[in-house]
């Protein structure tokens, strides 16, 4: 028996599909903002969030409301800084900036995201010739529409699939609530990027651009009166020895528009020559083992205690 229903036009058809495609996407969207991995959409006070997925991409949009909603510090960094729990800092909430590979045209991205709230105090700034030997973004341009991400994208479907996989006990979680990354402490082989860095009896290769964005950052910090502490990292006494006048140099030059205010941790003195000589604190000869990381942190949380309770630094915990 015929039916008496008419086969639907291409016309009503297109206008079906276009109807069902757009409440699927508002469906998505407002799935995205519900789950809200990067506490963006709603109040981020209290939350505990990881960072999954692209580091950048989460770090960039964390700073946007959890970081300053529940810090008043940071640490900006590459990786060099970031196997360093800045949980063990007292005085400081300190959330740890730092991203692998990453130099300070990334970093300053990041940070003035987090700057933009003036909640935080202070910073602690790594003195390190690799933030400074490049001004190329090194996965994404981190910019505001990564917001858009945030709502739909190639990079928030990665980040749930990181977030399920560590969640189904698949992988463990790299990155924690205070960004403090997992590098372990089985040694390994130092990549070519710092093997030609640390080449000895060289000077270290300064690119103009990032160097200006480094002093443009300082400049930016001291402006809103946020007090800087210098951190110059550790490496092993054999690496200082063969380039200790390109790390004088480069140190100088990065302290340049230094303030009185400011304060510096210089692990390449003298005081810290022990630490530098047992090659077991390093993985590669730059970068610390977990274990050795929580002793530097541990050695910056004194300083700054002993700052604070003499009147040079406050203390915003």
């Amino acid at each position: 028996m015929p039916s008496d229903k008419q086969p639907m036009s291409a016309r009503a058809w297109l206008f079906e599909a276009i109807g069902v495609t757009a409440l699927l996407l508002i469906a998505a969207v407002l799935i995205n903002m519900s789950l809200d991995v990067y506490g963006i959409f709603r109040n981020a006070k209290g939350r505990h969030l990881v960072v999954y997925g692209d580091e950048r991409v989460a770090k960039y949009l964390l700073s946007e409301k959890y970081v300053p909603e529940n810090f008043n510090a940071l640490l900006i960094g590459s990786s060099v800084s970031a196997n360093w729990n800045t949980g063990g800092i007292e005085g400081l909430r300190v959330y740890n900036e730092s991203i692998n590979g990453g130099n300070i045209v990334e970093a300053k991205a990041i940070t003035d995201r987090t700057l933009s709230s003036s909640r935080i105090r202070a910073v602690l700034l790594i003195v390190h010739p690799y933030l400074t030997s490049s001004h190329e973004f090194e996965t994404v341009q981190l910019t505001p529409r990564e917001n858009l991400a945030a709502l739909g994208s190639q990079s928030l479907l990665d980040a749930y699939k990181s977030e399920a996989r560590i969640k189904l006990r698949l992988a463990k979680p790299e990155l924690d609530e205070f960004g403090t990354d997992d590098f372990g402490d089985i040694p390994q082989k130092m990549n070519p990027h710092l093997q030609k860095l640390m080449a000895p009896g060289t000077e270290f290769t300064i690119d103009a651009s990032a160097m200006a964005s480094y002093k443009a950052l300082v400049d930016e910090l001291h402006s809103a009166n946020i007090r800087i502490i210098y951190v110059i990292p550790p490496v092993t006494q054999s690496i200082y020895l063969s380039k200790v006048n390109a790390f004088a140099n480069y140190s100088h030059a990065a302290l340049e528009n230094r303030s009185e205010e400011d304060r510096v941790i210089d692990f390449t003195s003298d005081e810290f020559m022990d630490f530098r000589s047992d090659p077991g604190n390093f993985k590669d000869g730059v970068h610390l083992t977990n274990q050795s990381a929580r002793q530097v942190v541990a050695i910056i949380n004194t300083k700054l205690n002993q700052w604070i309770q003499t009147g040079q630094l406050s203390s915003f915990r």
